[in-house]
């Protein structure tokens, strides 16, 4: 009854999310870069800087170089990259789900040569492409569009936002653990103030990378758990209103601009970290896909 398992794999339609997924994969890169520069490198100075001193003054210019230069190079890169990879996907998914462009969000700014460009280069192994065919529920075809778009666009929202606490406790008590160890080894050494400034200085880009990660990644989680509460509250309402074709899409349309927002907003996570966690977080978003889809038929059977 609706036409997604066939959209879905269409030619164009693998192009826009293997681009999408070449573009964070780029993105991915750059912020192992990132927390290079900000992270090791200067505990690494830092430890240095603690055995030969000659080394400080050297750790602590390079801590505010690499501040300012994270902030209006390598952030503003990353951020400029997750845009343009959610107004891919986020074109894949009104093709898909056949939902209307938001005009209040700007997505059809893409070209189609970079679309074809970042295809490209992500079909070089070729097994990526086999990665993203089915990318939604095939065992929907037998729904309304209406309802089988919900399905999918829950499959979207649902991601583990208590893994992205973890991860944000981590960085959190990581950059604490790092603080107290300056300390105590600095009330043991006896350091002046300066020299305890000029540590600070060389470890500034490790602890603004801790703090901003901290939060962003807290802010994510929080906006997950809303979406999956709107998510739900909108499915509540199509099983009761199945027939209600056009606040149903005007419901999926609304969710929509909020998973695209979450999407350009959300801060990147290390692929070892998700990968601890990934089997188990697939298989409860498909098993609940299955229940949702088993809930929507009985509702149509008994209408």
């Amino acid at each position: 009854m609706n036409n997604i398992n066939t959209k879905q794999n269409e030619q164009k339609q693998l192009e826009k999310l293997a681009a999408q997924r070449e573009i964070y994969s780029y993105a991915k890169r750059l912020y192992v870069l990132q927390i290079c520069l900000t992270v090791l490198v200067p505990i690494f100075l830092f430890i240095i800087s603690s055995i030969w001193s000659d080394v400080l003054i050297y750790s602590a210019l390079f801590g505010v170089v690499i501040f300012i230069m994270d902030g209006i190079m390598l952030q503003p890169i990353i951020k400029s990259l997750k845009l343009k990879a959610a107004k891919i996907q986020e074109l894949f998914d009104c093709e898909v789900l056949e939902l209307e462009i938001s005009p209040l969000k700007v997505v059809n700014d893409i070209a189609v040569e970079e679309v074809l460009l970042n295809y490209n280069a992500h079909n070089k192994i070729k097994t990526n492409i086999e990665k993203i065919r089915d990318w939604y529920p095939t065992n929907i075809k037998a729904l309304p569009i209406s309802i089988a778009r919900i399905i999918c666009q829950r499959a979207n929202c649902w991601w583990d936002s208590k893994l992205r606490i973890r991860y944000s406790n981590f960085l959190k008590y990581f950059g604490l653990a790092v603080f107290i160890i300056l300390f105590i080894y600095a009330f043991i050494i006896k350091v002046d103030l300066m020299t305890f400034t000029l540590y600070l200085s060389g470890l500034i880009p490790f602890f603004q990378f801790c703090n901003k990660e901290y939060i962003e990644h807290r802010e994510a989680a929080l906006r997950l758990n809303e979406l999956v509460k709107y998510s739900q509250d909108i499915w509540e309402h199509a099983m009761e209103n199945s027939d209600d074709y056009h606040n149903l899409k005007l419901n999926s349309r609304r969710l929509q601009d909020e998973i695209y927002e979450h999407r350009c907003k959300s801060p990147l996570i290390l692929d070892r970290f998700y990968d601890l966690f990934r089997d188990q977080n697939e298989i409860l978003m498909n098993r609940t896909s299955e229940i949702l889809i088993e809930e929507a038929l009985n509702k149509t059977k008994g209408r």
